[in-house]
């Protein structure tokens, strides 16, 4: 069996890690420490496998494209308009939030440190945000083009995938129901933007800068929430 020509296990092998991150390290493994080397292991585990596919399973050359000037406006134009759309639904309904569950949780990851909480926002903002485009976008959009053979089936699916990761996320910080299937339409719709921007200018650098703008604006709220 030639595994290039098989984009559906490379799907499989990736993108249903991310979901099991969340679900092990928040809600199964109680222990701080496993759930951590948990959760790294995760992330090693999603950059190793699309690189490994890529480079020793399609042994394609490492790509050195730059990202357009016209990819990059697109980035900011997309990243701030759907921060302002995340701002906007947060003041709107953050009243009906249960609040405090939230911030129980957080504070039983620590974030309620200022210097853990700064460090986890870089993080998340400039390394979490690259790998979640690494893997969502350039590898799980690409491979499901090939799969369907459709571009625009390969952008939703992608972006289903990239929405159940987070609707789980948000399950288990204590979203009700009608609240996750709000933010499951914009993540949906955010993720499909992200992947149509890597299948129009082909670079996760414009993917990420919009991607990164969105993250800036949610811990921004979470700022206000802890501090």
């Amino acid at each position: 069996m030639e595994l290039h020509n098989k984009p559906l296990i490379a799907i499989l092998l990736v993108g249903f890690i991310p979901s099991a991150s969340v679900i092990f390290g928040i809600e199964i493994i109680e222990n701080e420490l496993l759930s951590q080397l948990f959760f790294v292991s995760c992330k090693v585990w999603i950059f190793l496998v699309p690189t490994i596919w890529y480079l020793k399973v399609e042994k394609k050359p490492i790509s050195k494209k730059s990202p357009t000037k016209e990819g990059i406006v697109w980035g900011l134009i997309t990243g701030v308009m759907m921060s302002l759309i995340i701002l906007i639904t947060w003041f709107l309904s953050n009243e009906t939030l249960d609040i405090g569950g939230m911030v129980d949780i957080l504070q039983s990851k620590g974030l309620d440190n200022i210097n853990l909480y700064l460090l986890g926002m870089f993080y998340w903002i400039f390394i979490n945000s690259l790998l979640e485009e690494y893997v969502f976008r350039w590898f799980i959009t690409t491979k499901s083009s090939e799969l369907f053979r459709s571009d625009v089936i390969g952008i939703i699916f992608s972006a289903a995938m990239f929405t159940l990761h987070h609707a789980i996320a948000l399950h288990l910080f204590g979203f009700i129901w009608w609240q996750i299937i709000i933010a499951c339409f914009g993540l949906l719709s955010a993720a499909a933007i992200w992947s149509w921007l890597y299948i129009r200018f082909r670079s996760i650098w414009v993917c990420w800068l919009s991607h990164a703008i969105c993250d800036v604006a949610v811990f921004g709220i979470g700022y206000t929430i802890l501090f």
